[in-house]
């Protein structure tokens, strides 16, 4: 998927707290004893926000860094000319978004991340994750587990796929809570389409009958 004409990535002059508690909260339901680790953490951390479509990673290059996203959307997707982008992993806010394999063993990836509009991120970097571990070796077992929670990002869409028209899509927004079923932006829908390999016109038009049965619902119950 090619980006916006002008699309950035903007890097923030300070993060805020709040958004520093909400990637540490995350950190602590995973792993409660984490949080003597918060204080080496946060000088770590890198704080940005999208304007249009920016890739955080493309195709080819190492996944050295990870972000966690406060607010928005991060895409993984396959791209190539003779068969256009094909979405394969959406994050939402208060997840992480990384290639796993590329980001622990230096290797290539062959896949894109990208930022939605509007996605506000705080990117850590793998050296200075490796650095903690040199301090406090401990500490990688709660990488572990953040890359366990990953492979089950990856398995979302096998799961989403089994499932037969308006229940594809019906099930998609009942997992993925940030999105909206009445938003009807070009590049959300063209993301959303391509990720349960439904057509546009398709996905337009169950998503029409959901909202019109989620209305007749609405006003049976009113009555």
């Amino acid at each position: 998927m090619k980006e916006y004409k002008n699309s950035i990535l903007v890097r923030k002059d300070l993060i805020n707290q709040a958004c520093q508690d909400q990637f540490f909260n995350y950190l602590s339901r995973i792993s409660p004893e984490s949080i003597q680790y918060h204080t080496h953490l946060k000088d770590k951390l890198t704080g940005y926000y999208s304007l249009g479509n920016p890739n955080l990673l493309k195709a080819g290059e190492i996944c050295d860094k990870c972000w966690f996203i406060n607010k928005g959307i991060v895409i993984a997707y396959y791209y190539d000319h003779a068969n256009g982008f094909s979405v394969y992993a959406i994050f939402e806010a208060g997840e992480i978004a990384m290639l796993p394999d590329s980001f622990m063993t230096g290797m290539q990836g062959n896949v894109f991340l990208m930022a939605c509009p509007d996605t506000h991120l705080m990117e850590v970097n793998a050296v200075d994750v490796e650095g903690i571990y040199e301090r406090y070796p401990e500490i990688e077992r709660i990488t572990k587990t953040i890359l366990a929670y990953q492979s089950r990002k990856y398995q979302e869409r096998d799961r989403l796929l089994r499932f037969i028209g308006k229940d594809r899509v019906r099930e998609f927004y009942r997992i993925f809570t940030g999105v909206r079923l009445g938003d009807k932006k070009k590049v959300m829908q063209k993301i959303i389409s391509s990720y349960l390999m439904l057509t546009g016109p398709t996905l337009s038009r169950l998503r029409g009958e959901i909202m019109d049965e989620q209305e007749l619902q609405a006003v049976l119950m009113r009555g």
